[in-house]
């Protein structure tokens, strides 16, 4: 049996994550420079590294506006996969499912989505979608919970339009704004006062003392 694993190719979103890292900004770029000269981008990272090698241009700055032309491609492409989907629904294999209402996704400082790590060492997005509204909502905030500080998340619902904007009706979640209802303590509940009663009778005579004098007539 053949154990060996499978190199994995770098992506525009794995360049992304990546980059997030503490290595210095010279050294993530020359360990990545076969993909920056040869990618998908290398159009238009390439410049970039040639103005790094005839130093007209620090490491610093170059990984910076290298990083935006990644994003930004990224972005694009995945704009236009969600456009798709929702234009072209039947497109997908096997039994057209209908889009769910809530759509959450978690992103990262950076602009992309945030991901998570599963037990087989693959990365998968953190996106999650259901028609509860609630669900979702609940979703968004244990993963920003557990989550990097920089990251935030987007609700949208899929199936009402702002008339103002022409755009779906989408939500940001703050993660202190999610930190804070995960740690939110329940309420108590309404305790009922009871009557006290006595071994005292309600018509008990009551005795006051009267210091007024009958001075007769």
């Amino acid at each position: 049996m053949d154990t060996t694993k499978k190199a994995r190719t770098m992506t525009a979103k794995g360049f992304l994550h990546k980059a997030e890292g503490k290595i210095s900004a010279d050294a993530f770029l020359k360990q990545h420079r076969a993909w920056l000269e040869t990618g998908e981008l290398a159009q238009f990272t390439s410049p970039i590294l040639a103005k790094l090698d005839a130093q007209e241009i620090m490491p610093t700055p170059a990984l910076e506006t290298i990083r935006a032309v990644v994003l930004g491609h990224h972005l694009a492409v995945e704009s236009a996969k969600f456009d798709e989907k929702f234009a072209n629904p039947g497109k997908a294999k096997g039994k057209p499912r209908e889009e769910k209402q809530y759509h959450g996704t978690i992103y990262a400082e950076n602009g992309s989505v945030a991901t998570r790590t599963t037990e087989d060492g693959e990365e998968k997005d953190l996106v999650f979608s259901s028609d509860n509204a609630g669900e979702v909502h609940g979703w968004v905030d244990r993963r920003l919970f557990d989550g990097a500080p920089t990251w935030h998340g987007v609700i949208v619902n899929t199936k009402m339009i702002d008339k103002n904007t022409g755009d779906n009706f989408t939500t940001n979640v703050l993660r202190d704004d999610a930190i804070a209802r995960i740690l939110k303590r329940p309420t108590s509940a309404a305790m009922r006062k009871t009557a006290k009663t006595s071994s005292k009778l309600s018509w008990g005579m009551k005795v006051t003392n009267d210091r007024s004098r009958f001075s007769g007539g």
